[in-house]
């Protein structure tokens, strides 16, 4: 049987890992929203070829 110590902190360093993910994750999101928005801007200025 496991220390529950060691479990804990097992758990603990889990969870601030994947803190770092989400955060780095929530980074790419912004970034990515604002290439969106300039691709878009991009479009609408862009002549149809069609």
């Amino acid at each position: 049987m496991q220390d529950i110590s060691e479990v804990i902190r097992k758990k603990q360093a889990q969870q601030a890992q994947l803190t770092q993910q989400i955060e780095a994750l929530q980074g790419a999101v912004k970034e990515l929203d604002a290439v969106k928005h300039l691709l878009e801007e991009s479009e609408l200025s862009a002549p149809s070829l069609g």
